[in-house]
């Protein structure tokens, strides 16, 4: 019996309080269930909530600094065809 409650109650801390924490974010669930995970091996109790915040915060920071680099390189691009079509069209150019 006491093995049952185990099992059962390992699984409501390993599988259903990452789900519950990650209902309110966007970020996907095994990014979650690996923060829970992890800071529950680190920092005991405490870290299963501060390891699926702190790891959700950072892939969060992460989205951010892809989608920053993405428009930055599409506005260089913009910027280089703008200039070539210049260059064919013959203004702009220095004599």
């Amino acid at each position: 019996m006491f093995t049952v409650w185990v099992v059962v109650a390992a699984l409501s801390e390993n599988l259903f309080k990452p789900m519950l924490m990650g209902r309110g974010v966007d970020v996907p669930m095994p990014v979650i269930l690996l923060g829970a995970i992890g800071g529950m091996l680190f920092y005991g109790i405490v870290g299963l909530f501060l390891g699926a915040v702190i790891l959700a915060i950072w892939y969060e920071l992460f989205v951010w600094w892809l989608s920053i680099e993405k428009a930055q390189q599409q506005e260089e691009s913009l910027r280089e065809e703008k200039d070539e079509a210049q260059a064919e069209s013959g203004h702009g150019a220095v004599i």
